[in-house]
């Protein structure tokens, strides 16, 4: 394929690439290759060496802009299906063979997610093997893992917190700050999930059930940072990422923090309960306040522990504007580029239909009527037959029939030249049958013709008949062999090329939807500003288009592969014109043999004439 420096997707050792599946020489697992990783192999390594250090929601956002940039292929939503089950492949201490651990265990299916399901239907034999066979594997892990998780008593409460400092390998001080919540609240009667004391006796790879069935049962989450990036670090996001996705569809689990500084934090933090660290019994007032909570009363509301920006307002209203704004996304100018982009795309796909059909369809049709004619011939030359005469009205009538056969032959071969230049078919679904009849119909202007041509060849047999048997023949390879003078061939090839440059056109109307979207925030903010709903300090930045990219990519996702379909139909490609030379050769042998079969035929009538 081409390919030398895509790196393993299990280990990243560098690759030997021969084929659709690939086995790494240094770990042994099997590698999922698609056959146009070459054009983002940059983008592919960079995101598989993410996921290997568990960074799964930033490699998978790469795997995304891959999709959104290219034709949808096995080995990208494969690697999506892993992080989407944040599959690390670990080394085994025995036998150095890498197997996967999971880090976000779900309820459904690792075989039924859609990542998965997509990768399958996309892959070829070999690749299809591979997936099946590795997400069994996985799936095996996952049932042991939500086995372990079931047998698991309920949390009240889950501790979220950093271990280690990345840059110094020392222990953080946010651990005894996370103790101290720890102790306030077991002692109070709550099983809490602390890491250092739930996890102390279990091996690193056998974490996940055990804080998956905590995250699950768990009411109440506390986060804890002294730095800023602390919370983004990739365990501690785990966690209370997972945390918030319960959130979504459990309204009675609540999530609070504690920080230095409000300001620093992750956007999904806005609203949430938060405590000041450095004030005076920061974490005995985070724990009464969660302790309330778990009793089923609403904390106390404090200046110390209820912390608003201006900025985590305005986020909030745009979070409930944005249902609005899609509600009437039809309206916008990104929807009416993509509408008439996408216009022209069905036109061009129709051509596209046509132009194969006809370059294929009309080719057999005319190489068929020219065998028959050529077959007839042979009876029609016999001397046996031949010896009643031109004035024989059965022989007339079967000649007549073999002219006209004839010349549809030639008129169907050469439909797939002509029809282009006498029809427009820039419109779409324009099907087979609708090209049967353009070829049919050609083919009908040409008898009258015929029957008028008959007298003629017919008196000037059998020097018509040498004609008709030479062009036979050389007019199958003619038209089968010469594509660029075929305006079929070359307007097929035309808009396949067009088609490349639409889909890029359609991605690039993602950069139109972001700005509307964000100059209706800014309208939404100088509205609230103006209305002092809100102060000065709030600003609409650029992950408020978060809130409508999914909708945005899944339109554009879904343009795109229509738009992919036009690759199904090009003629320009090595299957296609071999297969057409193939053709046209069987053609031309079929066609040669039957004439010379019919010279010996006309030559023995010559000679018994000549002799009598």
């Amino acid at each position: 394929m081409g390919i030398e420096a895509l790196n393993c997707q299990c280990c990243g050792a560098p690759l030997k690439i021969e084929d659709s599946t690939c086995e790494c020489e240094y770990c042994g697992r099997i590698n999922i290759i698609g056959g146009n990783a070459g054009k983002y192999i940059n983008q592919l390594n960079k995101a598989n060496r993410l996921r290997q250090q568990c960074e799964f929601d930033h490699a998978y956002n790469i795997y995304d802009i891959i999709l959104s940039e290219n034709t949808p292929s096995a080995d990208i939503l494969w690697s999506q299906a892993l992080c989407e089950y944040g599959i690390e492949y670990v080394p085994d201490p025995v036998s150095s063979k890498f197997f996967p651990t999971l880090h976000r265990i779900k309820d459904i299916s690792f075989l039924d997610s859609r990542c998965f399901r997509e990768a399958l239907e996309l892959a070829d034999d070999k690749q299809k093997e591979q997936i099946k066979k590795s997400g069994e594997e996985i799936e095996r892990i996952q049932e042991e893992y939500l086995s372990i998780a079931a047998n698991e008593a309920p949390y009240d409460a889950f501790i979220c917190y950093k271990e280690k400092d990345s840059n110094s390998g020392e222990i953080t001080e946010d651990v005894e700050l996370a103790k101290e919540l720890y102790n306030e609240l077991t002692q109070n009667g709550f099983k809490v999930f602390f890491a250092r004391e739930t996890l102390k006796n279990k091996l690193s790879v056998d974490y996940e059930p055990y804080i998956f069935a905590a995250l699950k049962s768990a009411r109440a989450m506390a986060v804890i940072g002294t730095k800023a990036e602390y919370f983004t670090s990739v365990w501690v996001k785990n966690e209370w990422g997972r945390f918030l996705k319960l959130m979504e569809t459990h309204p009675e689990k609540n999530m609070f923090f504690a920080c230095d500084n409000p300001e620093e934090l992750p956007r999904a933090f806005a609203t949430k309960q938060a405590q000041i660290l450095g004030k005076a019994d920061a974490i005995k007032n985070l724990a009464a306040n969660m302790i309330m909570f778990l009793k089923g009363s609403a904390p106390e509301k404090n200046t110390d522990s209820e912390y608003m920006t201006d900025q985590e307002v305005f986020d909030q209203i745009i979070k409930k504007k944005t249902k609005d704004y899609l509600f009437k996304i039809e309206k916008t100018d990104f929807k009416e580029q993509e509408r008439n982009i996408m216009k022209e795309a069905w036109s061009m796909l129709g051509f596209a239909q046509v132009t194969k059909n006809l370059y294929t369809k009309s080719f057999h049709i005319g190489a068929i009527c020219l065998i028959i004619s050529e077959l007839l011939s042979i009876d029609y030359v016999n001397p046996m037959n031949h010896r009643f005469g031109s004035s024989s009205t059965g022989m007339y009538i079967y000649s007549a029939i073999l002219t006209i056969i004839f010349f549809a032959g030639l008129m169907g071969l050469f439909s797939s030249i002509i029809s282009l230049n006498f029809f427009d078919f820039r419109k779409p679904n324009s099907d087979s049958e609708e090209v049967l009849l353009i070829v049919f119909a050609h083919m009908g202007t040409v008898i009258l013709a015929a029957l008028l041509a008959h007298l003629v060849i017919f008196s000037l047999y059998p020097f018509s008949n040498v004609i008709m048997l030479l062009v036979g023949p050389l007019a199958v390879l003619l038209v089968g062999l010469v594509r660029w003078l075929n305006p079929s061939f070359i307007n097929n090839k035309k808009t396949c090329e067009q088609a490349g440059s639409m889909c890029k056109r359609i991605s690039n109307l993602e950069g139109i939807a972001k700005k509307e979207f964000l100059d209706f925030a800014a309208e939404q903010l100088d509205n609230l500003k103006q209305s002092r709903d809100i102060g000065n300090n709030a600003e609409v930045k650029d992950y408020h288009y978060d809130e409508i990219k999914p909708t945005v990519r899944k339109i554009i996702e879904e343009d795109i592969l229509s738009i992919s379909k036009i690759d199904n139909l090009q003629l320009d490609t090595n299957k296609e014109i071999i297969k057409r030379l193939i053709i046209t050769v069987i053609y031309s042998l079929i066609t040669g043999f039957i004439s010379a079969g019919n010279f010996l035929v006309i030559i023995t009538h010559i000679e018994i004439l000549l002799y009598n």
